[in-house]
Order: structure tokens, then C-alpha cells, then sequence
């Protein structure tokens, strides 16, 4: 498979967005939908605990997504990061072009309140989207979240799930047993959820055993949730 460099378009963005609004009109969830928003109603959990306090967010694989713009309209102080261009803009939020499986990434500059890694993961280190080719970077930057994050602080992940893991050059797919051995140590479960596919463009909350089994809908994958604490 070709390496994908290119960025989609501001416009494109927007209007993915605005098509998943117009589908929650007719009852039905996207999973890109149920991944902001278990992203963005957590980080407002967190934040309604210290209300005085401004939170430094990091969304990593940032390029498609409204989530950091959103974000930082929330009054968050957000830091994008992705190997190809961010599109949007807002006083409240930085863009940085790097490769987050570099080892200096990040070096010498402040920790982070919370990471934001939405279907991102599964992408780093096979180099389909232009990044490094990293043997094993998964763990790599799973490591390199824990350097980063602030005692106590947050990294919420979401991951395409299933019975089986499987790899290719384009992504990998998690098994519970492959994606907790990557937070064996150091890290505290806060939260995890699980959504399968009732439609195409539905996508519908479940438990993990239910995350476990194909869907002739969707029968790629499952998607999964996580809130993970620094220990």
C-alpha cells in the first residue's frame, strides 16, 4: 500500500462533521462521533475538578480531525501534533509538526495535563500516513505518553478492537491481550468502553465479550475507549 501524505481539506473536515450531526437527527452515531465524545465529555469531567485551573491537552494525529479545535474552544490550551498540516486555527491552540516516535520529541519542555489519541495508534510506526517506519511503535509511543504526562495526568486512546490482532501495512487491530500489555506497568485503567457496528453509520455502545466478535455490517473491527491514568 502507498504511503498517504496528503491531508484532507479544511472544507472536508467541516463537512464530515456537519454530516454527523445530520445523522444524529435520524438516531444514528457515527464511531468517529463516539470517540470526541468520549474524549471531550471526559476532559470536561477532569476539568470541572479544578475549574480555576487551564488544561494543557496534546491531541496526537491531529490532521483530520475538529477535536483539538473543538477543544480549544472549550477553553483548553491545546497542542496538535501530526507529520502532515493542520488546517484549523484558534488563539488557544498550537500546531507542531513532529514525529512523536522520535526520541527528542518533546524534550526539555513543560509535561502535559492530557493526551488525546483517537484511532491513531494503530497507525504509528507502519507508515502508511508518511511517518517513520518504527518496528514496534506502538510501544514506543505509549512510552513516550508516559514521559510526557504530568504525574496523575490523563491519556484517553481509542482503537479499532477484535477477537483477534492482526497487523498490515496500513494498521493494526487490538485483542484485549496485545493492547493491555501495552499499560502493564505504570499505568491505571480509569474508563473503557466498547462500541460495535448496528449500521454502517451506527455504532452503538457494548460490552468488551460483544467487542470480541465480527459483524457482517462491519466485520473488520470493533472500536474500543480507554481513560488511562499515570500512575
Amino acid at each position: 500500500m502507498a504511503q498517504d501524505r496528503a491531508s484532507i481539506t479544511k472544507i472536508d473536515i467541516i463537512a464530515r462533521h456537519l454530516m454527523r450531526k445530520v445523522l444524529r437527527c435520524f438516531g444514528k452515531v457515527s464511531v468517529r462521533e463516539r470517540e470526541n465524545s468520549f474524549v471531550i465529555h471526559s476532559i470536561k469531567h477532569i476539568s470541572s475538578l479544578s475549574p480555576q485551573k487551564t488544561l494543557h491537552v496534546m491531541d496526537i494525529g491531529s490532521s483530520s480531525s475538529l477535536l483539538p479545535w473543538r477543544l480549544s474552544r472549550l477553553g483548553y490550551k491545546v497542542f496538535a501534533i501530526d507529520m502532515r498540516p493542520y488546517p484549523f486555527h484558534h488563539r488557544n491552540l498550537s500546531f507542531l509538526m513532529a514525529d512523536i516516535t522520535s526520541p527528542e520529541f518533546w524534550r526539555d519542555k513543560p509535561p502535559i495535563d492530557i493526551i488525546s489519541c483517537v484511532s491513531t495508534l494503530e497507525h504509528i510506526g507502519v507508515g502508511h500516513y508518511g511517518d517513520t517506519m518504527v518496528e514496534s511503535g506502538d510501544q514506543k509511543v505509549v512510552a513516550t505518553f508516559y514521559r510526557i504526562l504530568k504525574p496523575g495526568g490523563s491519556l484517553f486512546l481509542t482503537v479499532p478492537f477484535s477477537g483477534l490482532f492482526s497487523q498490515d501495512d496500513f494498521q493494526r487491530i487490538y485483542n484485549p491481550e496485545t493492547f493491555f500489555k501495552l499499560f502493564s506497568a505504570g499505568w491505571r485503567l480509569r474508563e473503557e468502553r466498547y462500541y460495535i457496528p448496528k449500521a454502517p453509520r451506527n455504532w452503538v455502545l457494548a460490552t468488551q465479550a460483544e467487542a470480541l466478535r465480527p459483524y457482517e455490517v462491519y466485520p473488520d473491527s470493533n472500536n474500543a475507549c480507554f481513560w488511562f491514568e499515570k500512575i
